[in-house]
């Protein structure tokens, strides 16, 4: 029988004195770190003073702690690296940004935000200056004046017609109907920047019928034999009637609108998605029921009848979150513009939002 062979393998002494100064170099590199560790504390991200808008610089801070550099992205592939904790920034574009805030490397913060279209600067030369009296009466002219310096083009809408009614700077006009006017007029044909003025229209004066000759009673004369000097004259004797004082018009009652908070509206938007509610139960709160009234969704420019059409599409299961700000009439309480910032929340999982 053949005898079984063991192989006996023997490490080197160096190879084992190498292990185990590895081994101890670990251990040390990892009880430095550890000791020195100091793990992420919650900061925040938020905005100071300047509104979001297009070209506005906007101030971004933090309560961040304890930092050394921070990181910043605007998330419009623009950065800065600060060693405060704050930075400034102007974006070119509205729309939705997610800002990021990287603290020291390894500690992160995001928060998004929403930019607006920069307000349109207007021109204060290009609007008229009018001076008009507060109430006309009907069949009287009545003078409106431009007083403005630059204007060398009018158009007047007196608010009888749709119809330009008259093109001086001097206009006289007169009215046909009784009853509140809307007047507007536009000068050197900048069709942006109309200036609108209401005037109250009184309604004719009645006439007041003159006597018929013979008509108004006995005339008495005086007698032959009566003294010239002491008769009475014909003015004491038929006097002329006396004109009866025009009762004053009261102006028709402003037709008041009903209230509605934006908490209260944005329920009935969401009720109305997937078209389970007619744009019509909504004409009551606006002016005049126009379903055209501007409405700003997320920055831009739209009508209560076009953003009504992206929430009656919304499917249903999907979240609609809507952060509303309505533009009253301060005389009737009706709404005359709607600033909106309308998302929705899709997928699967319900883990992704998208504009309206």
């Amino acid at each position: 029988m053949q005898k079984k062979q063991f192989m006996v393998f023997r490490l080197d002494d160096n190879v084992i004195i190498t292990l185990l100064a590895v081994c101890i170099l670990a251990s040390l590199a990892f009880v430095v770190r550890f000791k020195n560790y100091k793990p992420c504390s919650d900061f925040l991200i938020k905005t100071v003073g300047s509104s979001l808008r297009v070209g506005t610089i906007v101030r971004f801070e933090t309560d961040a702690r304890n930092f050394k550099q921070l990181h910043w992205d605007f998330g419009d592939n623009q950065q800065s690296i600060t060693e405060v904790a704050s930075a400034m920034h102007s974006f070119d574009a509205p729309g939705n940004y997610t800002i990021m805030l990287v603290a020291d490397g390894k500690c992160s913060q995001y928060k998004t935000i929403t930019v607006f279209e920069a307000p349109e600067i207007i021109d204060s030369s290009l609007v008229a200056k009018v001076v008009m009296p507060a109430t006309a009466t009907v069949d009287v002219p009545v003078l409106f004046t431009d007083t403005s310096a630059r204007a060398t083009s009018w158009e007047w809408r007196f608010g009888e017609t749709a119809n330009v009614d008259g093109t001086l700077r001097n206009q006289y006009y007169t009215y046909k109907t009784p009853g509140w006017k809307t007047i507007s007029v536009i000068i050197n044909g900048n069709m942006k920047t109309p200036l609108v003025r209401k005037i109250f229209v009184n309604p004719k004066a009645a006439e007041i019928p003159k006597p018929v000759a013979g008509a108004s009673g006995p005339v008495i004369r005086p007698r032959v034999n009566d003294d010239p000097h002491t008769a009475p004259l014909p003015e004491q004797l038929n006097p002329a009637p006396q004109p009866q004082q025009q009762q004053p018009q009261t102006p028709e009652p402003v037709v008041t609108y009903p209230d509605i908070a934006a908490a209260d509206f944005n329920q009935m938007l969401r009720n109305s998605a997937g078209g389970k509610r007619p744009i019509s139960t909504f004409s009551k709160y606006f002016c005049e029921g126009n379903m055209n009234t501007t409405v700003i969704l997320n920055g831009k420019a739209t009508t209560f009848q076009q953003f009504f059409e992206k929430v009656a599409a919304v499917k249903k299961g999907d979240k609609l979150s809507l952060t509303t700000t309505l533009y009253k009439n301060k005389q009737n309480n009706c709404i005359n513009k709607i600033d909106i910032i309308g998302k929705v929340k899709t997928g699967m999982l319900g883990m992704s939002w998208r504009d309206l």
